[in-house]
Parts: C-alpha cells; sequence; structure tokens
C-alpha cells in the first residue's frame, strides 16, 4: 500500500479529531497502540461489542472524508 500523501494525511487528521472523544479513543488505541478490543474494552469499561460498534463508526467517518476529498 503506497504512503498517503500530506494531502490525505491531513485529512485523516482532521477526521480523527472531528469524532466523538469515545470513538477518537478507540480508533487511536487500535490503529496507533495496536490494540486489540478485548484490550480497549478492559481499559474503557465498555463491551467488545460496544467497541467495535464505535470502531466502525470511526472508520465510516474517516472512509467518507477521504472519499470526499474533504473534511468529514
Amino acid at each position: 500500500m503506497p504512503e498517503p500523501s500530506a494531502e490525505e494525511l491531513e485529512r485523516i487528521e482532521a477526521a480523527v479529531a472531528s469524532l466523538p472523544p469515545l470513538e477518537r479513543e478507540v480508533f487511536l488505541a487500535a490503529r496507533l497502540d495496536g490494540m486489540d478490543y478485548r484490550e480497549i474494552a478492559r481499559r474503557t469499561g465498555r463491551s467488545v461489542h460496544d467497541i467495535e460498534r464505535r470502531m466502525s463508526r470511526a472508520i465510516r467517518v474517516i472512509s467518507k472524508a477521504l472519499e470526499e476529498g474533504g473534511g468529514p
């Protein structure tokens, strides 16, 4: 997979910043910290199912921002 361009990185950062706090925490814990959903669930006091849903929402927002070529 090619490295994202500077413009794509800016859009990703803006989309991540626009996420609600828990979705942002889940996304960053999974993608940057490499935590699995069970670890994130324990850390946040949520169920694994809730973490899965929140990660799915976060990915949708970020994907939409990239597809549209603009912010979320």
